[in-house]
């Protein structure tokens, strides 16, 4: 014992201080920088310091195992694994305030040549490669650094061994954790992609065998209509002005209420996106979870009918629900994913802008269906709009109600959810005004994914799948219908107070566009005169009737 002691006395770890040198350099070399982070809490900042301090003491403690050639390599092998990650994700903290994510590295990880080149050229400047070079510098001088003679017994610590290796693979097991280790998190995430690509390819590779006979029967069925889906996220009729909340977060909504259809009874299927998207997209419901694979998808149903098909996404295409939603998005004919620049809303313009004037090289004039998948207000909330849109402030205007349970953090939550929700009201305002302009035969469906509890009737936040209220599946159905369109389809129904849930939209899309085919429900179909009203209506595995009860 007295030998083991003084194994692990101050001479062995006084040899060892290169090798935890260098291993705490690789862990806090960007935690140091996390103060550019606006997009991480102070919570979460200091969480991540002390993951990586616990995970660099399990770390040292292996290293204290190893001795000459065996710790060289070791260490090696580490500071190269880490070089790519760190200076990359330190990069793009030095550019855009915004820590990576697993998204993020996905979206490297799908990259092809051409947008890896533009990568390149977009976000590789002189500090990258100044920071690579100290990085490397650094790394090298530690190693040569490292002269251990000498190293602690296994057999003898065992304990001391088995608890080390124990904090890793507790780290590479948690996301919340992982997250904090750029290069952990950066070969896990890699893993993860690949997994998730031979799923999606694999579920693309059976829906390309699904074929529908489609035909459409628009006045002109070749040219001259556009009919655009935009898609919310995590936006509540609760704090929507032109729904009744007392803030005026929908100015614009409101002051076009006359040309807007807007419907007061409509509820989501679920509250998660990855269930919404793949019933709201497909004919895929409760009662046929099934037909998501067995059946065609709305955007399947335009290509058949010959539209030119456009998906743009500032909600992520491929990430870890990729293989749900991502695939269906693939369908389209021209996908533009701007969601990597971690930017508002307002930045899908560009992409619709190019769409609509033809611009995108490879627009035939055909009839239009354009997807648009917002970031809405999605959690955090405060990263959803530009700072000009930093309008509601309950210590200023003093309109928010303690409610017995709303402390100051909830009531500022509450001001960045509905500064989310106005930013929302004027991206929709400025996608319509371009819609306009078309002069073509053209209407848009907005509507959510679901909706968002925002300490609204309890001291609670997010859109949890268990314990739903109604503030999480209450979401905004709005039409809007150009004259033209109107005079040509007047057979279209518009009843704001019919009950609906998306669950079935796919097949009053289908009547907007004046699409047939076979098995095309037209009682499910809101806008359709033989619409029949749903006996229930189901949230995720909650009826909505007994949600409704909770806030009574």
């Amino acid at each position: 014992m007295s030998d083991c002691y003084n194994r692990l006395k101050l001479p062995l770890l006084a040899e060892k201080k290169w090798a935890f040198g260098l291993i705490f350099f690789i862990l806090f070399f960007n935690p140091l920088f996390y103060f550019w982070a606006g997009d991480v809490s102070m919570t979460d900042k200091c969480l991540s310091w002390v993951v990586c301090a616990v995970s660099g003491v399990a770390v040292s403690c292996i290293a204290l195992f190893l001795k000459k050639r065996g710790e060289k390599i070791f260490l090696t092998v580490f500071f190269l694994l880490s070089a790519a990650p760190n200076v990359i994700v330190w990069s793009y903290l030095h550019l855009s305030d915004i820590y990576m994510r697993r998204d993020m590295f996905w979206v490297i990880f799908d990259s092809n040549i051409t947008e890896s080149a533009e990568f390149v050229q977009q976000f590789i400047t002189w500090p990258f490669f100044l920071v690579g070079l100290v990085y490397a510098g650094a790394g090298l001088f530690f190693i040569s650094k490292t002269k251990s003679g000498h190293a602690l017994p296994i057999r003898k610590y065992p304990f001391l061994f088995a608890l080390s290796i124990l904090v890793i693979l507790t780290d590479v097991s948690f996301q919340y954790l992982s997250q904090a280790i750029p290069t952990l998190e950066f070969y896990k995430s890699y893993l993860l992609f690949r997994r998730e690509f031979y799923v999606f390819e694999k579920e693309k590779a059976l829906r390309m065998k699904l074929t529908a006979d489609v035909r459409c029967l628009l006045p002109d069925t070749t040219s001259g209509h556009t009919f655009v889906i935009l898609l919310g996220e995590s936006t509540a009729t609760c704090h929507m002005g032109i729904y009744g909340y007392f803030r005026r977060t929908t100015p614009r909504m409101e002051s076009r209420s006359s040309t807007l259809d807007i419907y007061t009874d409509v509820v989501t299927p679920d509250t998660h996106t990855y269930g919404v998207m793949q019933k709201t997209l497909t004919f895929a419901s409760h009662s046929h979870p099934e037909y998501y694979r067995e059946k065609a998808s709305i955007v399947e149903l335009f290509n058949a009918a010959g539209f030119e098909t456009f998906w743009i996404a500032n909600n992520p295409i491929l990430d870890k629900w990729g293989a749900s939603y991502g695939v269906i998005a693939q369908e389209a004919g021209q996908v533009f994913d701007v969601s990597l620049s971690k930017k508002p809303d307002g930045i899908v313009l560009n992409s619709l802008k190019k769409i609509l004037d033809g611009s995108d090289g490879e627009s035939s004039g055909k009839n239009k269906a354009i997807f648009i998948h917002l970031m809405g207000s999605h959690h955090t909330y405060h990263s959803r709009y530009p700072d000009e849109f930093d309008r509601f402030s309950h210590k200023r205007d003093g309109d928010l109600a303690d409610m017995g349970f709303r402390d100051h953090k909830m009531k500022q939550t509450i001001d960045e959810y509905d500064n989310s929700i106005l930013y929302g009201d004027f991206v929709y305002d400025l996608i319509l005004r371009e819609l306009e302009e078309t002069g073509d035969s053209a209407w848009l469906l907005f509507f959510s994914d679901h909706g968002e509890e925002v300490f609204d009737t309890r001291a609670a936040s997010g859109h949890h799948m268990s314990n739903v209220y109604p503030c999480q599946c209450r979401i905004p159905f709005i039409l809007w219908r150009s004259e033209k369109y109107r005079a040509e389809n007047p057979d279209i129904v518009v009843d704001p107070s019919r009950p609906y849930s998306t669950e079935d939209v796919i097949y009053s899309i289908s009547t907007l566009s004046k699409l047939e085919y076979e098995g095309n429900n037209k009682t499910l179909s809101i806008f359709s005169p033989e619409y029949q009203a749903p006996v229930k209506r189901r949230v995720g595995k909650e009826e909505y009737e007994s949600i409704l009860k909770k806030s009574r």
